[in-house]
């Protein structure tokens, strides 16, 4: 994206792009902790307006629980009559206004042994105490909540919140169970004290925190006592809600507030599922009623705990995009000033690539900042090009010639070379083919067959160290003596010798040639032969199917000017059989792995395509170290001559036919 821009861009994007992401870090940074302290402050707020609000309607509460067991308590320690129950009940509710009702209520027969009910109800009704016995087979307190649960339990319980529909209010009712005062060990009665609780609604109410705060309170069920919303009151749970939402997260919060605990936890809103209600994220604190086993929830709106944050933010991301406006205009200001003077160096480019050199014109610069140096850089680049292309003028002038030559010199050098197959058609007695890739213009590497008489023929393959120009002068020489050294009745070991002290006595070059030289009989199929220092021919003998090569004694022609002997090999040929000459170009081919191809695939070569015509085997080791080279750079001249005997019986036979 940035390659085809400018630098006023790249500058602007690059710049602005480090110094925002610079900023969002420490802004994220920022607000993340302000963030933390705010919530943090918030839950200690929110913990001492619960704690106060829980004390309030525990102290409440508490006196109820209190005054309940204490009389009950009295009842377990005295003898009492149905007047004085009822004496007992109306001096209750006449010294504690919190009350609005209050029972005794008798296991079977025992206030009266002819009664099975009897409970006594004082309560409260239009400002005056009212009074009511009750107890009967269509009444039956005995399984009733408020009466059953703490007789089973033993012990004081608080009953859930429900509606009285004959008070119009809503209460809770707490019962103490007492015991025989004989026996202390039966439970014969339970003291039953209601309370209303529509003082809880207006305490609760009284709570509140930010704009639209409010607090609710639940039961140990998780119904809800107290809610600003009175749809909610005594006819929805937090479980309900929570599962109407399928909210989780909710329900979770409800059972941790039924088991007594205490958190600040982030919640989405609380009320009734309405299709206009969004609920809006709010956070709440929770803390326990003990005595009762209920739960206080205060409700914090997220936007109303984080108004200031979110108002500071937000006035901090206008003053950022303001400050970078003005850094935009600033870069552009500075860029402008700095890429002037680039923009005329990449005008005068244009005309130094289409070789305008004396047309462009480039003013000195009057600065020594880096625009100045590049500018003085670029004259001086200006007058070292023209100096430049005017020596590689000359120098490519100089090269085309030295090519020309070189090319001539390689046509020379390979007129040396017999290069007509057959060369001696006439001849059915052996065959000939040669090959030779130069690794360069002008190689090294040479071959030379020749006969000497009408049944002696000479043949040798040659490989001259170095390459270019000087090997192949050398190759010339050594071409020239060899075949002026060579006579009949002179053995190969005798002719190179010869040679080898003539190469010798006149090189102060220190180049040698390594050379295998060979003369064969055509009547008897014997070839002598000596080597200077050459790779062995292989000799594949058609009737064993044996591949032999031809090794004998002897150091590199042309470098020690001591009378150098060679030793003479002997063989005898068979029809059929050849010899395969070549030089070490072929062996050592590399590829990518600089692996050579080596004499073990030569010689695997030769077995599998021993029966082939000479020249389509010659061409295939060919193409076979292409291959194997695979692209690669050729090091060395890769030369290759084959001799293949028919013998005189079959030279005959072909004769006559």
């Amino acid at each position: 994206m940035l390659k085809n821009r400018g630098i006023t861009f790249k500058l602007i994007f690059l710049l602005l792009t480090g110094s925002t992401l610079i900023f969002a870090l420490i802004f994220k940074y920022d607000y993340e902790l302000t963030r933390k302290i705010i919530l943090r402050n918030a839950e200690d707020n929110a913990k001492n307006i619960a704690t106060l609000t829980v004390q309030k309607i525990e102290g409440v509460l508490n006196i109820v629980q209190r005054t309940s067991k204490n009389l009950a308590r009295y009842m377990e320690r005295t003898q009492y009559t149905k007047e004085g129950v009822k004496e007992i009940l109306h001096h209750l509710m006449e010294n504690n206004h919190e009350i609005y009702g209050a029972t005794l209520a008798f296991e079977p027969h025992t206030i009266d042994k002819d009664l099975y009910y009897f409970g006594s109800y004082y309560f409260r009704k239009d400002g005056a105490l009212k009074f009511m016995n009750f107890g009967n087979e269509k009444d039956n307190y005995f399984n009733q909540d408020w009466y059953q649960i703490p007789m089973e339990l033993g012990r004081p319980e608080w009953s859930e919140p429900y509606f009285d529909p004959d008070a119009g209010i809503i209460e809770s009712t707490y019962t103490v169970p007492f015991k025989d005062n004989e026996s202390g060990q039966r439970f014969i009665g339970a003291l039953a004290t209601d309370v209303d609780l529509n003082w809880l609604h207006e305490t609760i109410a009284s709570v509140k925190m930010y704009k639209t705060g409010y607090a609710f309170l639940i039961s140990k069920n998780g119904t809800i006592v107290t809610h600003p919303d009175k749809e909610l009151i005594m006819n929805e749970s937090i479980f309900s809600i929570a599962e109407t939402r399928a909210d989780k997260r909710l329900r979770d919060i409800g059972k941790a507030m039924i088991r007594g605990e205490t958190g600040f936890k982030q919640i989405k809103g609380f009320g009734p599922v309405k299709k206009s209600n969004k609920f809006h994220k709010a956070w709440l604190f929770y803390m326990p009623l003990k005595s009762e086993g209920w739960a206080l929830g205060l409700i914090v709106p997220d936007e109303e705990l984080l108004a200031d944050l979110t108002a500071l933010h937000n006035k901090v991301i206008a003053l950022v995009f303001v400050g970078v406006v003005l850094l935009i205009i600033l870069i552009a200001s500075i860029s402008a000033s700095i890429t002037r003077p680039l923009r005329r160096l990449a005008d005068a480019t244009k005309d130094i690539a289409r070789g305008n050199l004396d047309d462009c014109k480039i003013a000195p610069a009057n600065t020594k900042d880096e625009i100045g140096v590049l500018t003085n850089s670029f004259i001086y680049m200006k007058s070292a090009l023209k100096e430049y292309i005017r020596e590689l003028t000359e120098a490519t002038r100089a090269k085309e010639q030295i090519v020309s030559e070189l090319k001539i010199a390689h046509d020379i050098q390979m007129s040396f070379l017999i290069k007509l197959f057959p060369p001696f058609p006439d001849r059915a007695d052996l065959d000939l083919f040669a090959t030779i890739m130069p690794a360069k213009e002008v190689g090294g590497d040479f071959y030379d067959f020749f006969f000497i008489d009408d049944t002696h023929l000479c043949f040798l393959i040659a490989d001259v160290s170095g390459k270019g120009v000087p090997a192949s002068l050398f190759m010339a020489m050594t071409k020239t003596l060899l075949k002026a050294q060579t006579a009949v009745g002179l053995s190969p070991n005798k002719i190179l010798s010869d040679v080898n002290g003539k190469l010798a006595k006149d090189n102060n070059v220190n180049m040698f040639v390594t050379i295998f030289f060979g003369i064969l009989d055509t009547e008897t199929g014997v070839v002598e032969f000596a080597n200077g220092g050459h790779n062995p021919p292989l000799l594949y003998k058609k009737d064993t199917a044996e591949l032999i090569p031809l090794e004998c004694a002897g150091v590199v022609v042309g470098i020690m000017e001591e009378d150098i002997t060679f030793d003479k090999g002997t063989i005898t040929m068979q029809s059929g059989d050849f010899i395969l000459m070549y030089t070490d170009g072929v062996t050592e081919g590399i590829n990518e792995k600089d692996e050579e191809f080596g004499e073990e695939r030569l010689n695997r070569l030769i077995v599998e395509n021993h029966d082939k015509p000479i020249k389509e085997f010659i061409t295939l080791i060919n193409e076979a170290v292409k291959q194997f080279s695979n692209g690669q750079p050729q090091f060395d001249d890769i030369t290759l001559m084959i001799l293949k005997y028919e013998g005189v019986d079959n030279a005959t036979h072909k004769e006559k036919l």
